[in-house]
């Protein structure tokens, strides 16, 4: 069952990195079967493979992000219906973000000193952030921020050395 799901989610990706894999340490391989390096060497060679095939990995994985939204940019300055769309999404989020981080806590603490409390939104702020977040091109930024900050290489790095 997990073959198939990431298969599904990411069969290219996953079909570049064992081929990039195979394609780099199969000598290894092939020469530690015959005895001409010892173990040692070959979880080197090994670790070599995995890092560059990553960090080839990464450039596509971050290079078909670019493309995506520059097609997404492209479409807006060709549309004027579309434009006006994202204008309309950008105010209107914005304006939601604008009343919850700074109206709701003004009325909380000045018009409703009594300990009223102001019913909650849900998940609206975390929506907007979001979508405002993906209309200004956020898919190639969050693979540098937050907790899974760091090129891939890197992360992987600090697995092996654990």
């Amino acid at each position: 069952m997990l073959t198939a799901i990431a298969g599904a989610l990411g069969g290219t990706a996953i079909k570049q990195l064992v081929g990039g894999i195979i394609n780099r340490a199969g000598g290894a391989f092939e020469a530690y079967m015959k005895r001409e390096i010892t173990r040692e060497e070959l979880a080197a060679k090994v670790q070599e493979a995995l890092l560059a095939t990553f960090a080839e990995v990464e450039k596509a994985h971050t290079d078909a992000l670019a493309k995506t939204y520059e097609s997404f940019q492209a479409t807006v300055r060709a549309s004027p219906e579309i434009a006006m769309m994202f204008k309309v999404v950008i105010y209107s989020q914005t304006f939601v973000l604008v009343w919850h981080q700074w109206f709701i806590p003004f009325y909380l603490h000045f018009i409703a000193a009594d300990g009223t409390r102001y019913p909650s939104s849900g998940t609206t702020a975390e929506w907007a952030y979001l979508l405002i977040g993906g209309l200004c091109g956020a898919a190639p930024m969050l693979l540098r921020a937050g907790p899974g900050a760091g090129s891939l290489t890197e992360r992987l790095k600090r697995l092996i050395g654990q």
